[in-house]
Protein backbone atom coordinates (compact mmCIF):
# COMPACT_ATOMS: atom_id res chain seq x y z
CA UNK A 1 0.00 0.00 0.00
CA UNK A 2 2.72 2.22 0.78
CA UNK A 3 4.66 1.98 -1.93
CA UNK A 4 1.50 2.68 -4.48
CA UNK A 5 1.03 5.66 -2.64
CA UNK A 6 4.24 6.68 -3.63
CA UNK A 7 4.45 6.03 -6.79
CA UNK A 8 1.07 7.87 -7.00
CA UNK A 9 2.94 10.94 -5.21
CA UNK A 10 5.81 10.50 -7.48
CA UNK A 11 3.26 10.15 -10.95
CA UNK A 12 1.67 13.80 -9.01
CA UNK A 13 4.85 15.46 -8.54
CA UNK A 14 6.05 14.50 -12.46
CA UNK A 15 2.49 15.57 -13.92
CA UNK A 16 3.06 19.05 -11.75
CA UNK A 17 6.10 19.48 -13.31
CA UNK A 18 5.45 18.93 -16.81
CA UNK A 19 2.55 20.82 -16.19
CA UNK A 20 5.00 24.12 -15.04
CA UNK A 21 7.74 23.84 -17.24
CA UNK A 22 5.39 23.55 -20.15
CA UNK A 23 3.89 27.05 -18.68
CA UNK A 24 7.56 28.50 -18.29
CA UNK A 25 8.68 27.28 -21.75
CA UNK A 26 5.76 28.50 -23.43
CA UNK A 27 5.79 32.42 -21.41
CA UNK A 28 9.44 32.10 -21.84
CA UNK A 29 9.44 32.39 -25.64
CA UNK A 30 5.92 35.13 -26.13
CA UNK A 31 7.56 37.30 -23.39
CA UNK A 32 11.18 37.20 -25.29
CA UNK A 33 9.61 37.59 -28.68
CA UNK A 34 7.00 40.24 -28.15
CA UNK A 35 9.10 42.48 -25.75
CA UNK A 36 11.86 41.82 -28.72
CA UNK A 37 9.85 43.46 -31.26
CA UNK A 38 7.84 45.91 -29.19
CA UNK A 39 11.13 47.08 -26.84
CA UNK A 40 12.21 47.76 -30.97
CA UNK A 41 9.57 50.17 -31.48
CA UNK A 42 9.14 51.66 -28.41
CA UNK A 43 11.93 52.42 -26.05
CA UNK A 44 14.37 53.26 -29.43
CA UNK A 45 11.62 55.32 -30.81
CA UNK A 46 10.80 58.17 -28.15
CA UNK A 47 11.95 59.02 -24.83
CA UNK A 48 9.24 60.83 -23.47
CA UNK A 49 7.07 57.54 -24.86
CA UNK A 50 9.49 55.30 -22.75
CA UNK A 51 9.09 57.76 -19.45
CA UNK A 52 5.03 57.45 -19.57
CA UNK A 53 5.64 53.98 -19.53
CA UNK A 54 7.71 53.96 -16.31
CA UNK A 55 5.48 56.38 -14.75
CA UNK A 56 2.74 54.71 -15.64
CA UNK A 57 4.23 51.24 -14.22
CA UNK A 58 5.80 52.92 -11.03
CA UNK A 59 2.34 54.42 -9.85
CA UNK A 60 -0.36 52.28 -11.30
CA UNK A 61 -1.60 54.55 -13.32
CA UNK A 62 -1.91 58.80 -13.88
CA UNK A 63 -3.36 61.74 -15.52
CA UNK A 64 -2.99 63.50 -18.37
CA UNK A 65 -2.17 66.63 -16.00
CA UNK A 66 -0.29 64.62 -13.25
CA UNK A 67 1.79 63.08 -16.34
CA UNK A 68 2.30 66.72 -17.86
CA UNK A 69 3.43 68.19 -14.37
CA UNK A 70 5.82 64.90 -13.88
CA UNK A 71 7.52 65.23 -17.76
CA UNK A 72 7.09 69.00 -17.88
CA UNK A 73 5.80 69.28 -21.53
CA UNK A 74 2.41 70.41 -21.98
CA UNK A 75 -0.93 68.53 -21.64
CA UNK A 76 -1.71 68.43 -25.56
CA UNK A 77 1.76 66.79 -25.90
CA UNK A 78 0.84 64.26 -23.50
CA UNK A 79 -2.16 63.42 -24.93
CA UNK A 80 -0.79 62.98 -28.16
CA UNK A 81 1.82 60.75 -26.92
CA UNK A 82 -0.91 58.19 -24.85
CA UNK A 83 -2.72 58.10 -27.97
CA UNK A 84 0.22 56.75 -30.04
CA UNK A 85 0.78 54.56 -27.06
CA UNK A 86 -2.61 53.45 -26.74
CA UNK A 87 -2.98 52.58 -30.63
CA UNK A 88 -0.01 49.88 -29.81
CA UNK A 89 -1.95 48.42 -27.14
CA UNK A 90 0.34 49.76 -24.28
CA UNK A 91 -1.89 52.03 -22.62
CA UNK A 92 -5.29 52.02 -21.69
CA UNK A 93 -7.84 54.34 -20.07
CA UNK A 94 -10.97 54.60 -17.33
CA UNK A 95 -13.04 57.92 -16.47
CA UNK A 96 -13.02 58.24 -13.18
CA UNK A 97 -14.71 60.88 -11.42
CA UNK A 98 -12.87 63.80 -8.99
CA UNK A 99 -15.34 65.82 -7.41
CA UNK A 100 -17.82 68.04 -9.01
CA UNK A 101 -17.79 68.08 -12.97
CA UNK A 102 -17.05 65.67 -15.54
CA UNK A 103 -15.09 62.46 -14.51
CA UNK A 104 -11.43 63.07 -16.21
CA UNK A 105 -9.73 60.01 -17.41
CA UNK A 106 -6.79 57.76 -15.58
CA UNK A 107 -4.29 56.73 -17.80
CA UNK A 108 -2.33 53.16 -16.98
CA UNK A 109 -0.36 50.10 -18.91
CA UNK A 110 -2.21 47.55 -20.58
CA UNK A 111 -1.57 43.76 -19.62
CA UNK A 112 0.30 43.39 -22.58
CA UNK A 113 2.35 45.99 -21.81
CA UNK A 114 4.27 43.77 -19.53
CA UNK A 115 6.17 42.66 -22.10
CA UNK A 116 7.93 45.45 -22.35
CA UNK A 117 10.17 44.97 -18.89
CA UNK A 118 12.68 41.31 -18.65
CA UNK A 119 11.66 38.27 -17.47
CA UNK A 120 13.71 35.73 -16.85
CA UNK A 121 11.79 32.83 -16.89
CA UNK A 122 14.40 30.71 -19.03
CA UNK A 123 16.82 31.47 -16.12
CA UNK A 124 14.00 29.54 -13.83
CA UNK A 125 13.12 27.03 -15.89
CA UNK A 126 17.04 25.78 -16.83
CA UNK A 127 17.70 25.77 -12.73
CA UNK A 128 14.44 23.80 -12.48
CA UNK A 129 15.57 21.00 -14.65
CA UNK A 130 18.52 20.78 -13.43
CA UNK A 131 17.42 20.25 -10.16
CA UNK A 132 15.37 17.59 -11.75
CA UNK A 133 17.92 15.79 -13.55
CA UNK A 134 20.27 16.44 -9.72
CA UNK A 135 17.72 14.71 -7.75
CA UNK A 136 15.92 12.14 -9.83
CA UNK A 137 18.07 11.38 -12.91
CA UNK A 138 18.16 12.12 -16.56
CA UNK A 139 15.54 9.55 -17.17
CA UNK A 140 12.91 12.03 -15.50
CA UNK A 141 14.33 14.98 -17.18
CA UNK A 142 13.76 12.44 -20.67
CA UNK A 143 10.30 11.81 -19.68
CA UNK A 144 9.36 15.46 -18.85
CA UNK A 145 10.75 16.31 -22.71
CA UNK A 146 9.13 13.21 -24.05
CA UNK A 147 5.46 14.16 -22.76
CA UNK A 148 6.04 17.71 -24.22
CA UNK A 149 6.53 16.55 -27.33
CA UNK A 150 3.41 14.10 -27.06
CA UNK A 151 1.58 17.00 -26.12
CA UNK A 152 2.55 19.28 -28.95
CA UNK A 153 1.88 16.46 -31.42
CA UNK A 154 -1.36 15.78 -30.16
CA UNK A 155 -2.22 19.41 -30.56
CA UNK A 156 -0.95 19.91 -33.92
CA UNK A 157 -2.72 16.53 -35.09
CA UNK A 158 -5.68 18.32 -34.09
CA UNK A 159 -5.03 21.32 -35.72
CA UNK A 160 -4.19 19.62 -39.03
CA UNK A 161 -7.21 17.41 -39.25
CA UNK A 162 -8.89 17.40 -42.59
CA UNK A 163 -5.59 18.48 -44.71
CA UNK A 164 -5.42 15.45 -46.77
CA UNK A 165 -1.93 16.54 -49.08
CA UNK A 166 1.05 16.92 -47.58
CA UNK A 167 1.24 20.65 -49.07
CA UNK A 168 -1.68 21.51 -47.26
CA UNK A 169 -0.27 20.18 -43.64
CA UNK A 170 2.88 21.72 -44.05
CA UNK A 171 1.45 24.88 -44.73
CA UNK A 172 -0.55 24.38 -41.95
CA UNK A 173 2.20 24.01 -39.70
CA UNK A 174 3.43 27.19 -40.98
CA UNK A 175 0.19 28.62 -40.26
CA UNK A 176 0.09 27.25 -36.96
CA UNK A 177 3.86 28.37 -35.87
CA UNK A 178 3.58 31.42 -37.27
CA UNK A 179 0.01 32.20 -35.33
CA UNK A 180 2.18 31.10 -31.88
CA UNK A 181 4.61 34.03 -32.83
CA UNK A 182 7.20 31.64 -35.14
CA UNK A 183 9.19 33.33 -38.07
CA UNK A 184 9.09 30.68 -40.36
CA UNK A 185 9.75 29.89 -44.04
CA UNK A 186 8.31 26.91 -45.84
CA UNK A 187 9.85 26.36 -49.81
CA UNK A 188 10.04 23.81 -51.78
CA UNK A 189 12.64 22.35 -54.57
CA UNK A 190 14.60 19.55 -55.67
CA UNK A 191 11.60 17.40 -54.44
CA UNK A 192 11.40 18.66 -50.88
CA UNK A 193 10.39 21.14 -48.69
CA UNK A 194 12.70 23.41 -46.28
CA UNK A 195 11.52 24.32 -43.35
CA UNK A 196 13.21 27.44 -41.70
CA UNK A 197 12.26 28.32 -38.35
CA UNK A 198 14.48 31.62 -37.31
CA UNK A 199 13.44 31.66 -33.96
CA UNK A 200 13.45 29.13 -31.23
CA UNK A 201 11.30 29.87 -28.48
CA UNK A 202 13.28 27.46 -25.63
CA UNK A 203 16.94 28.66 -27.28
CA UNK A 204 18.36 29.21 -23.93
CA UNK A 205 17.05 25.90 -22.61
CA UNK A 206 18.18 23.86 -25.58
CA UNK A 207 21.32 25.09 -25.67
CA UNK A 208 21.77 23.31 -22.04
CA UNK A 209 19.57 20.42 -22.43
CA UNK A 210 19.81 19.31 -26.83
CA UNK A 211 17.25 16.68 -25.96
CA UNK A 212 14.28 19.15 -26.98
CA UNK A 213 16.28 19.48 -30.30
CA UNK A 214 16.35 15.63 -30.37
CA UNK A 215 12.61 15.74 -29.57
CA UNK A 216 11.85 18.23 -32.07
CA UNK A 217 13.05 16.23 -35.01
CA UNK A 218 10.95 13.22 -33.86
CA UNK A 219 8.20 15.70 -33.44
CA UNK A 220 8.47 16.16 -37.42
CA UNK A 221 9.24 12.58 -38.25
CA UNK A 222 6.01 11.37 -36.30
CA UNK A 223 4.25 13.72 -38.06
CA UNK A 224 5.30 13.72 -41.84
CA UNK A 225 7.80 10.40 -41.91
CA UNK A 226 10.82 8.97 -40.87
CA UNK A 227 13.02 10.44 -43.89
CA UNK A 228 12.50 14.38 -42.04
CA UNK A 229 16.30 15.44 -41.33
CA UNK A 230 17.25 18.46 -39.80
CA UNK A 231 20.38 20.48 -41.75
CA UNK A 232 20.99 22.97 -39.30
CA UNK A 233 20.03 23.68 -35.66
CA UNK A 234 19.53 26.82 -33.46
CA UNK A 235 20.88 25.70 -30.97
CA UNK A 236 24.12 24.78 -32.44
CA UNK A 237 24.66 28.43 -33.98
CA UNK A 238 22.96 28.23 -37.26
CA UNK A 239 21.03 31.52 -38.00
CA UNK A 240 17.72 28.98 -38.37
CA UNK A 241 16.49 25.32 -37.94
CA UNK A 242 15.96 23.90 -41.11
CA UNK A 243 14.26 20.80 -41.71
CA UNK A 244 13.79 18.99 -44.97
CA UNK A 245 10.59 16.94 -45.48
CA UNK A 246 11.04 15.10 -48.58
CA UNK A 247 7.80 15.67 -50.70
CA UNK A 248 7.41 11.65 -51.99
Amino acid sequence: MGSKLSLMSNCTKLSFTTYLLNKIIYKTFFLWYFSSITMIIMLDENSTRNSIIHLLKKSGGLTIEELSNSINITPMGIRQHLLSLEKKGVVTYIAKKHGIGRPGFFYMLTDSADALFPKSYDKFAIEILKDIKANDGSEKLDTIFRRRKDKQLNFIKDALAGMETLDNALNGLKNLLESEGHFVELTRSNGNYHLKQYNCPVNKIAAEFRDICKYELQLYRELFGERVTREQNIAEGSPACFYKIPAH
